[in-house]
């Protein structure tokens, strides 16, 4: 008798642990001190990532950390008195100050800028960064605030000359490391070798002296180099450009706030004409909007 009546007071707290479990599985969460749902993850997207809030990170530091190469006229490079200048530059400063903040430039190879940027190193990036698809699996990109194409240089005494940067069959090509243009000698093919080059002096460098028999690069940093370089008359672009692309300023996915600030500041730059008068400066030629 004992037995069951223990039998009957087990299977009674049981049934009562159960309904409580149900309940709780099953209603609402209803208080009066609910915790509201945090911006990241009002922001969250599908795969699970979150908004940074860069832009707060930003302000709150009172500066905007620049990825940049400084080794590519006239985007970004070192001029006589060894201070960073050119497009790049300009717009970065334009950006910070219509962000109210400071801009501090960091200048590193172009093939590690990219995993710098998705590393927190940087908060953005200005280094001359064509817009393609494959970049835009890692990085968000903003308002175009430039347009280039990719264009082969020569060497005038040169004995395998291309045609133009379609031409490659059999040729040893230049390009600098991770940029756009080496991507473009890949699609096209048929070359001999590939030579990869930090930056722009040292690629030219090898084409003026015949390491290579054409440098594949954008259109207006090979029309900056040899307008200005000493060994600039020794070379000329061969052909017309491969394609005309946007340049815009990557920054990490899901950063909508501060890629909708510098849109902002890019669209009423294109609008006041600053867009069209930096454009001339540094590269003799007007963009279409």
């Amino acid at each position: 008798m004992k037995r069951l009546t223990s039998l009957f007071s087990l299977t009674f707290v049981l049934l009562l642990l159960l309904a409580g479990c149900s309940q709780n599985s099953s209603a609402p969460a209803s208080s009066g001190t609910e915790t509201q749902t945090s911006s990241a993850e009002q922001n969250s997207s599908k795969d699970g990532s979150t908004d940074e809030n860069t832009l707060d990170k930003i302000k709150k530091a009172g500066k905007i950390v620049i990825g940049t190469g400084g080794n590519y006229r006239p985007f970004n490079y070192m001029n006589e008195k060894n201070e960073l200048v050119g497009f790049d530059i300009e717009w970065g400063k334009i950006i910070a100050e219509g962000l109210g903040v400071k801009p501090e430039f960091v200048t590193g190879q172009f093939s590690g800028l990219t995993p710098g940027l998705l590393a927190g190193k940087f908060d953005i990036l200005l280094a001359g960064v064509n817009v393609t698809d494959e970049r835009k699996k890692s990085v968000d990109f903003t308002e175009p605030y430039g347009r280039d194409g990719v264009v082969a240089v020569i060497n005038k005494e040169g004995s395998n000359n291309p045609a133009d940067i379609n031409d490659l069959e059999g040729k040893v090509v230049g390009v600098i490391g991770g940029a756009t243009a080496q991507a473009v000698v890949k699609s096209i093919g048929g070359y001999k070798e590939i030579k990869e080059y930090p930056g722009e002096t040292e690629v030219f460098k090898d084409l003026v002296n015949k390491r290579v028999d054409l440098v594949s690069i954008g259109r207006d940093a090979a029309g900056d180099y040899l307008k200005n370089s000493p060994d600039g008359s020794k070379l000329e672009i061969a052909g017309d450009p491969y394609t005309i692309v946007d340049v815009a300023i990557p920054l990490r996915k899901n950063n909508a706030s501060l890629k909708e600030a510098i849109d902002k500041i890019i669209l009423e730059k294109k609008q006041d004409g600053t867009y069209q008068k930096l454009a001339q400066e540094h590269f003799g030629l007007q963009f279409d909007k």
